[in-house]
């Protein structure tokens, strides 16, 4: 068995690192935690840190691009929940990343090189009074609103549903 046919060509992902200049909010504070949400995160550990950093910090930055930003998002709007003093300023931007492929051409190696923009989002979070002009405002929420609200809820008949056979058969 020859060499080059038990290499097995391989992709490295190479993502542009999280900087300040990245961060595309206006009025950064100096001093700011960040979170840095990835693939792997899970929420629990995120909510963790998140709520650690409040102990010694008043500003708490998070930061996904790609498919990760869903996790970000839920993860800002929990905290949110669990801290309604909250304010939030959001920013969207891009993020470079570079795929580094092998491939086997005519049993010859050769590296292709892809770079992408995937979409990112940056929230922070603070404690602190913030400008309400800066885009991507959103105020603190009320604690009335989340205590006091009642939840409905609505029990169903069995005649409630459709698209049973039934129905369909009584339609006819």
């Amino acid at each position: 068995m020859d060499l080059m046919e038990t290499l097995k060509p391989k992709c490295v992902y190479q993502e542009e690192r999280w900087t300040r200049s990245l961060i595309t909010i206006d009025n950064l504070p100096d001093n700011f935690e960040h979170l840095k949400v990835n693939n792997h995160s899970k929420i629990r550990n995120m909510l963790g840190f998140a709520i650690k950093s409040f102990e010694h910090s008043n500003h708490l930055v998070c930061s996904a691009s790609g498919p990760s930003v869903n996790k970000a998002v839920t993860c800002a709007e929990i905290l949110k929940r669990q801290m309604p003093e909250l304010k939030q300023v959001t920013g969207i931007g891009y993020r470079n990343v570079r795929m580094i492929k092998d491939e086997m051409i005519d049993g010859k190696v050769s590296q292709s090189i892809t770079t992408r923009r995937l979409p990112s989002i940056h929230i922070l979070l603070s404690k602190n009074h913030l400008h309400p002009n800066l885009p991507g405002y959103q105020g603190a929420d009320k604690v009335s609103d989340h205590v006091s609200r009642p939840v409905p809820r609505k029990t169903f008949e069995k005649n409630d549903y459709r698209g049973t056979k039934e129905s369909k058969v009584m339609a006819l």
